[in-house]
């Protein structure tokens, strides 16, 4: 079992051309691509459970985790607290392909669990090393078959740099690429399971897909707005929030 106290260091990757690394002793490591997901980790592995409310200041958690790791991380790579709670948390195994980790419960009351005996495929970097990363081309690909527009509303899409900080609803014009069905929900990680929504919307779909008990299919128009306008987890017509 792992604790956070052998932690020697976390520091930018060494080994591969983007993230970060936690470093254990005998040279073992973790690799993770996306800085908040080291919280989200960092705190399931001492706790073994953990919620939204341990992102979002509502208990001591993170401010414990931080005291312990003094001097072995850019303080700066731990929020004291984090707006988007429920992604440090989800992108484990959406992003970072860490199966071992799931949630437990809705929507609101969700627990997020890592079993200290499967600690040790923390230090696998097979899922994650295969996924697909999208070149420029492909991205350009992508939005030129949207017209450059959130493939839900239909909002003008821009890359985070690209947009002023004071722009009205952001969030609604903000790029994300996202698979139409989730990696973890038996999604393939190829160029035509991807689509380019707004921000807004991105995480719109992320929340429903984790309540959703259903097999995702193009039937689903959380996956293909062209073809349905049936959200299948609550079987809600969102016709009128699809521009398609």
């Amino acid at each position: 079992m792992l604790t956070i106290e052998q932690i020697i260091e976390i520091r930018k990757s060494k080994l591969h051309d983007r993230g970060y690394e936690i470093v254990f002793p005998e040279d073992k490591i973790i690799w993770l691509t996306k800085r908040r997901t080291i919280a989200g980790l960092l705190i399931l592995i001492k706790y073994h459970t953990a919620s939204e409310a341990d992102l979002v200041g509502a208990n001591n958690r993170l401010q414990t985790i931080k005291k312990i790791l003094n001097g072995k991380i850019d303080s700066s790579w731990i929020q004291d607290r984090y707006g988007d709670a429920n992604k440090p948390f989800s992108e484990l195994w959406t992003e970072e392909g860490f199966s071992v980790v799931h949630a437990e419960g809705l929507q609101g009351n969700r627990q997020y669990v890592l079993d200290p005996e499967d600690h040790e495929k923390l230090f696998n970097i097979n899922a994650k090393s295969s996924r697909l990363q999208l070149s420029v081309q492909d991205k350009n690909n992508i939005l030129r078959l949207q017209g450059g527009k959130c493939n839900f509303c239909g909002s003008y899409l821009f890359t985070k740099n690209s947009i002023n900080k004071y722009t009205f609803s952001k969030d609604r014009v903000t790029l994300e690429f996202d698979h139409r069905i989730p990696i973890d929900r038996g999604g393939e990680n190829i160029f035509e399971n991807y689509q380019a929504l707004c921000h807004y919307c991105n995480k719109s779909k992320r929340q429903m897909c984790f309540v959703c008990t259903e097999t995702c299919s193009d039937s689903c128009a959380l996956v293909n707005p062209s073809n349905s306008h049936i959200v299948l987890a609550t079987g809600e017509d969102i016709s009128d929030r699809l521009t398609n």
